[in-house]
């Protein structure tokens, strides 16, 4: 746990951005306008339409933290999957959010959006005329 705190504090005093390349993905570190340390890191794969990413991001500072994660996959061409995100911010409080994609509906949900969220869902399977 000691390492942990360590590496958390020697983060948000580092004052490097760096961007390192990996295999089909990344691992980013930098600070954002607000000044708030952002760590962050994706991996994607697309082969003919085919394939899958994921992303996460970890926003850290003065009275805000949240984090962000991304998994889809690529199925001929369509993406399905979902986003969601956990923060807490000194003006907005607790903030949860869940997306989810299907073909080229994007089904936001989280707390006071169900229902918007159930519909879109039914309209998703509902027959086209």
């Amino acid at each position: 746990m000691r390492f942990y705190l360590v590496l958390l504090v020697s983060l948000n005093l580092c004052i490097a951005q760096f961007n390192i390349p990996l295999p089909f993905g990344n691992i980013v570190l930098n600070k954002n306008e607000k000044g708030d340390l952002e760590i962050g890191g994706g991996q994607s794969l697309n082969l003919f339409g085919w394939g899958g990413s994921r992303d996460f991001k970890l926003t850290s500072g003065n009275g805000t933290f949240k984090i962000d994660k991304t998994d889809k996959v690529l199925v001929n061409g369509t993406t399905f999957g979902g986003d969601g995100s956990f923060g807490i911010d000194e003006k907005r409080g607790i903030d949860v959010g869940q997306n989810v994609t299907i073909g080229n509906q994007t089904l936001i949900g989280g707390p006071g959006k169900e229902s918007n969220f159930l519909e879109g869902l039914i309209n998703l399977f509902k027959p086209q005329h």
